[in-house]
């Protein structure tokens, strides 16, 4: 294979080869041992093109690590042996609706608990470590309109509309690597959107009446002041006296601040009716658009569509598209415990946590908790034992001063209590950091739970933050551009198979993770391999400029993680060698 071929590989490979030849073999090891081959063999019943579907996807796993793109670059690069079937079965198999992607994950997934359990000091380790389920979203972009069930959704990383999927990841953390386990693809219908135009259009209706009333009022104030100069004049005229004529100047000036006055009023009532007209028509186009999930009508029916049996795995993953994001959630939390990823610990963000959820961790039972962030609003709980009724902010006025603790590790001050949250018993913690006015909220269903512990155990969160740039960068992760929906589930769970492959690779062979982001550090110390590589003394400087900056620490590092542009300024300040202390080997 030609030199510069060798050079697309990702970074992590460099560390198990220093040739094509070696990759493929020793990413074949791995699979071996995953007993990859064993586990799509169950496809073969499903012969496309003279090519066994288990040899078919066995080549699309490696095609990363052997500098290929794409099927396309793949047949032109003369890689594939004779017997190994056309461009059309390596098609073909990716858009087969009838194979169970999900399952294959998921065993696959499974054994990798399996073999790294064999490894007798590694499972004292993880007895002792936190384990973790992790549900998080990560928006995919795509190119084409014409994508099976594309639309646009929310971006957070550019706080923009983005054209492609929300990719919901189910991942478990087993005290010293993630690896995913379930996932979901799914549209937004842009109902949110909507509803904020509403509520816009509402409130600039208010302003109009408003601004209606103030100029109807002023108006009203000129006929009188009118009056009052005429009234004046005439005694002027009458009895040219200073007093009169002073009376009159101050008479004509009132009318003159009120005709000012009913000029802006008119301006302010035309600027508000130019804004009404332009929400006006944005609320008609999302009416009319917002279950096309921002696409034109035509757009939404020139996509690609296709006909799925009813009873196939591809009918329900597309299915999906269309459901709730919390309740899918729910449905591969509660998959993920019955094939044996039991956590002490479900870990969400601030956008899954509601009652429902709730609901679902207590009667999942096992011991399993949740700690969620939440969103410092208008939803009230019930504080014990002394039965206040008050949302965050009421708690925070009230009992800041006289219940608010400091925390030297995590440089910040918060306020603890156990709560009643819809009837669910919970811990909540209201915490600020440094000198930063905003506060945040963590909620528990762990009624024992330190301030420290929650938050050393939801820093574990972050690494699925790692691992959504990992697979996007070097992974192939939301690269497919198929029009056909389940090449896209095909892809991504390939992507995510190699994942976990490298996991394992990296964690048997060289005690470290995935692309160089997480260190290998002591096990026993869950907090700094969570910190993705982070040496102390550079965590301890990103807490300090977030407290100088007076910015929340937990928003701040989620950023970092999530911005792109991060790996880009840290790689110019020399924070992204080999030998740094931030990406050890990225």
């Amino acid at each position: 294979m030609q030199r510069d071929e060798v050079t697309k590989k990702v970074e992590q490979i460099r560390k198990v080869a220093q040739n094509p030849e070696q990759i493929t073999q020793n990413i074949y090891d791995v699979s071996c041992k995953f007993e990859v081959r064993d586990i799509l063999k169950n496809l073969d019943v499903l012969k496309r093109s003279g090519a066994l579907l288990s040899t078919i996807h066995m080549t699309l796993l490696v095609l990363p690590f052997i500098g290929v793109a794409s099927v396309g670059e793949l047949f032109k690069s003369r890689l594939v042996k004779d017997g190994e079937g056309k461009k059309d079965a390596y098609y073909g198999a990716k858009n087969n609706e009838k194979i169970n992607w999900r399952m294959l994950l998921i065993s696959i997934a499974r054994r990798f608990i399996q073999l790294v359990s064999k490894d007798k000091e590694a499972l004292l380790e993880m007895e002792k470590a936190i384990t973790a389920i992790i549900l998080d979203d990560s928006a995919n972009q795509k190119t084409g309109k014409s994508i099976e069930g594309i639309g646009y959704v929310y971006d957070h990383v550019s706080n923009t509309h983005i054209l492609g999927y929300k990719l919901l990841v189910c991942g478990f953390w087993d005290g010293r690597s993630f690896i995913p386990i379930d996932f979901s693809i799914h549209k937004e219908k842009r109902d949110t959107e909507l509803k904020k135009v509403e509520e816009q259009v509402q409130k600039t209706n208010n302003k109009i009446k408003a601004a209606e009333k103030e100029v109807k009022e002023v108006k009203t104030q000129i006929q009188e002041c009118e009056a009052q100069l005429k009234e004046t004049k005439a005694k002027y005229a009458s009895n040219k006296g200073k007093t009169n004529k002073t009376n009159m100047e101050r008479k004509q000036r009132k009318l003159d601040r009120a005709q000012a006055g009913l000029l802006k009023a008119k301006d302010r009532l035309n600027t508000l009716k130019e804004k009404a007209t332009g929400l006006a028509n944005t609320l008609f186009d999302l009416k009319a658009n917002h279950h096309f999930c921002g696409l034109s009508k035509k757009d939404f029916k020139n996509q690609y569509k296709k006909s799925r049996d009813r009873n196939t795995p591809g009918y329900k993953r597309k299915n999906e598209t269309s459901q709730s994001k919390n309740d899918n959630a729910i449905k591969m939390l509660k998959r993920a415990i019955r094939s044996g990823f039991v956590p002490d610990y479900v870990l969400t963000d601030s956008w899954f946590f509601c009652h429902k959820l709730l609901q679902a961790i207590i009667e999942i039972g096992r011991g399993v908790h949740l700690i969620s962030m939440a969103k410092i609003g208008t939803a009230k709980y019930t504080l014990l034992p002394n039965g206040d009724i008050l949302n965050p902010h009421q708690i925070i006025t009230k009992y800041e001063r006289k219940q608010g603790k400091n925390s030297r590790k995590y440089k910040s001050r918060y306020i603890q209590f156990q709560a009643s949250y819809q009837g669910t018993r919970v811990k909540i913690f209201l915490v600020k950091f440094g000198r930063n006015n905003n506060w945040r909220m963590l909620v528990s269903t762990d009624l024992n739970i330190t301030f420290t512990k929650i938050m050393d155990t939801y820093a574990i969160r972050w690494s699925i933050e790692i691992f959504f740039r990992e697979c996007k960068q070097n992974l192939q992760l939301g690269k497919c551009q198929s029009n056909d929906f389940d090449a896209q589930i095909a892809d991504a769970t390939l992507s995510m198979i190699r994942y976990i492959l490298l996991s394992y690779c990296e964690r048997i062979r060289y005690g470290i993770t995935i692309g160089g982001l997480f260190k290998e550090l002591s096990q026993a110390a869950i907090k700094e391999n969570l910190l993705v590589g982070l040496h102390g003394y550079f965590f301890e400087l990103l807490k300090l400029f977030a407290e100088i900056a007076s910015v929340d620490f937990i928003g701040f590092y989620e950023e970092l993680l999530r911005n792109p542009r991060s790996e880009k300024l840290l790689t110019a300040i020399g924070l992204n060698q080999n030998k740094t202390p931030f990406f050890n080997v990225a």
